[in-house]
C-alpha cells in the first residue's frame, strides 16, 4: 500500500469519527429539547387557534408543539406486500447481487474476486392525507421532511429465478450484464389505522386548516412516531 492510500485512509477515518461525534451531540441536544418541551393536547391546540382566528392572527401564525393522538385518514391504503389496510406505508425492493471486482496489488498484478452488493431497485410511499385525532378534533400532518418512525412490517428475501419476469411498482427489472442477481429483499414499514402517534413539529394555519409540519427554523425537531415520548427520548 502506497503512502497516498495510507493518508487518504487516515483522513477518511478521522472524518468518520468527527461526523459521528457531531451527530451524537446533535441527537443529544434534540432529546434534551424534547424532554423540556411542554406537551399540549389537540383540543387545546384547536381552541388556541380558534381564538387567534377570531382576533385575525391565525394566518401566518407558527409555533413549535409536542402533542399526541391517533392517526386517521380519509382514504385507507393497502400495504403492497402484507396486503394490510393501514394509514401509511413505505415499501422498498432491494436487489442483492454478486459481481467480479478487479484490483491490482502493489506489484501491479491483477486480482479478481466475487463481491456481494445490494442496490434499491424500487420504492413506494402511500400519499393519502394523514390527520392526528383526539376526540372530536383533528389536525392535518404534513409528512414532508419528517423523521418518520414507523412499525416494521414484511421483511422477506426471495431468490432470483431466471424464468421469472420482475416488475416493481410499474418498472420492469432488467438484469445487468456482468453481475449475477442473487435475489430480492422486500421490506415494508407502516402506520396502522388509529395507531397512537407522538408528534413534534411546527403548528401553522393555512387555507383555513390547522397543520403540523416541518419547522421553518433550521435544526428544530420534526418527529412523527408510532413510539411513545418515553421511547423516543430514551
Amino acid at each position: 500500500m502506497n503512502m497516498t492510500a495510507i493518508v487518504v485512509g487516515a483522513l477518511v477515518a478521522v472524518l468518520g469519527v468527527y461526523l459521528a461525534v457531531v451527530q451524537k451531540k446533535k441527537t443529544e441536544g434534540i432529546v434534551i429539547e424534547l424532554k423540556f418541551m411542554k406537551p399540549i393536547s389537540l383540543p387545546e391546540i384547536v381552541a388556541n387557534m380558534e381564538n387567534l382566528e377570531k382576533e385575525g392572527l391565525a394566518e401566518g401564525y407558527r409555533d413549535m408543539v409536542q402533542t399526541n393522538g391517533k392517526v386517521v385518514t380519509e382514504e385507507e391504503v393497502t400495504a403492497p406486500y402484507s396486503n394490510k389496510v393501514c394509514a401509511y406505508f413505505e415499501a422498498t425492493v432491494t436487489r442483492e447481487y454478486e459481481e467480479e471486482e478487479v484490483t491490482k496489488d502493489k506489484d501491479g498484478n491483477t486480482q479478481r474476486r466475487r463481491v456481494r452488493r445490494s442496490e434499491e431497485v424500487g420504492s413506494q410511499k402511500s400519499d393519502a392525507p394523514l390527520y392526528l385525532k383526539d376526540g372530536d378534533v383533528k389536525v392535518a400532518l404534513d409528512l414532508d421532511g419528517a423523521n418518520l418512525q414507523l412499525k416494521d412490517g414484511i421483511d422477506r428475501f426471495e431468490p432470483y429465478k431466471d424464468d421469472n419476469t420482475y416488475e416493481f411498482f410499474g418498472l420492469r427489472f432488467t438484469n445487468h450484464a456482468g453481475a449475477r442477481t442473487i435475489g430480492f429483499r422486500y421490506k415494508e414499514q407502516i402506520i396502522p389505522l388509529n395507531h397512537p402517534l407522538y408528534v413534534v413539529g411546527e403548528l401553522r394555519s393555512s387555507a383555513d386548516e390547522i397543520h403540523i409540519g416541518k419547522p421553518s427554523e433550521k435544526g428544530k425537531p420534526f418527529i412523527i412516531s408510532v413510539k411513545s415520548k418515553d421511547e423516543v427520548t430514551v
